[in-house]
């Protein structure tokens, strides 16, 4: 059950980094998008807001169980096996 823990917490931990990086990656190119529409019509460029409030709570979330599975996964102390 060790092994599984440290893969399931690793996996985790590496899935919820992705789903943050994606999320970021899109709002980039959709306000990269509607700049470009701006700019083909011939308008000048206008800088569009951008809503990065930054992860949601589910990151924060898979992260967390993820650290703890893996933290899991490590055999104790030595003096805990001896009982």
């Amino acid at each position: 059950m060790n092994n599984a823990n440290k893969i399931l917490g690793s996996a985790l931990m590496l899935g919820s980094v992705c789903i943050a990086t994606m999320e970021r990656i899109s709002v980039r190119i959709s306000a990269a998008i509607v700049e470009a529409g701006y700019a083909s019509g011939g308008n000048a460029r206008e800088m569009v807001s951008l809503n990065d409030n930054g992860p949601g709570l589910l990151v924060y979330f898979l992260f967390f169980v993820g650290f703890i599975l893996l933290v899991s996964g490590f055999p104790g102390s030595i003096s805990r096996k001896q009982r």
